[in-house]
């Protein structure tokens, strides 16, 4: 085999390390991309704004609260009905 065999296992060694280093750092990769992604989906939301203050939004701009009946809910007069109190 000589010189010439040595130096091709060689080269085929550095190829296989190359290899094995890009496949184990794009684990890596997706691995950590997939923790920050996965520990951020589990933090609780919370609510915009308070029942208070959507009930002082709905007043201004003209509707009838109602959330006391269903959560959330502004009713607004269409234009063409006429306004009841």
């Amino acid at each position: 085999m000589g010189a010439d065999g040595g130096a091709a296992v060689e080269i085929i060694d550095r190829a296989k390390t190359r290899w094995f280093r890009r496949l184990f750092g794009g684990f890596l990769l997706a691995l950590a991309a997939a923790g920050l992604m996965g520990g951020c989906s589990n933090w609780p939301q919370t609510p915009t704004y308070t029942d208070a203050e959507l009930k002082a939004i709905c007043e201004r701009r003209g509707g009838w609260w109602r959330g006391d009946l269903i959560a959330g809910y502004c009713e607004f007069q269409a234009a063409s009905l006429v306004q009841s109190p």
